[in-house]
């Protein structure tokens, strides 16, 4: 059986991995390709999103509450306004308000995309942590 601090170390780790991928990411090469060449910046957004997503879910699992077994709301919630955003800027592209003539409009998308990605990393996390804990005592 391993000692709590060794999953807390490496949630810690991969925390931290995941916030800095982030940033350089963010920081470096998105600023690169958008708003002008999306099709170029798009792995490296979609990489950037997954580390977010990542960070987050470490955070989830750092700070799950203990006791009964979380809901699914957040994440359900997180989920469901990551895919309305997108959908949502897909249309305003398709209406000819597109990033590179109009990037304010934007803006409201992508924070709901980042919200998203945030709560259901969380949500996804904690419940996991939960799931661990659970199968971890009825061994």
């Amino acid at each position: 059986m391993t000692s709590r601090l060794e999953p807390t170390r490496l949630l810690i780790g991969v925390g931290v991995t995941a916030l800095a991928s982030t940033t350089v990411i963010h920081l470096l090469f998105i600023p690169q390709y958008l708003p002008g060449y999306f099709t170029r910046g798009l792995p490296f957004l979609t990489a950037g999103w997954v580390s977010y997503f990542v960070f987050f879910y470490a955070l989830g699992r750092l700070r799950s509450p203990s006791g009964a077994m979380p809901d699914m709301r957040a994440t359900d919630v997180g989920v469901a306004l990551f895919l309305f955003a997108i959908v949502l800027s897909g249309i305003l592209d398709t209406a000819g308000i597109t990033l590179e003539s109009n990037p304010i409009v934007h803006v409201p998308s992508v924070i709901a995309i980042y919200l998203g990605l945030a709560l259901a990393g969380w949500g996804f996390g904690a419940r996991t942590e939960l799931v661990n804990r659970m199968a971890a005592e009825a061994e």
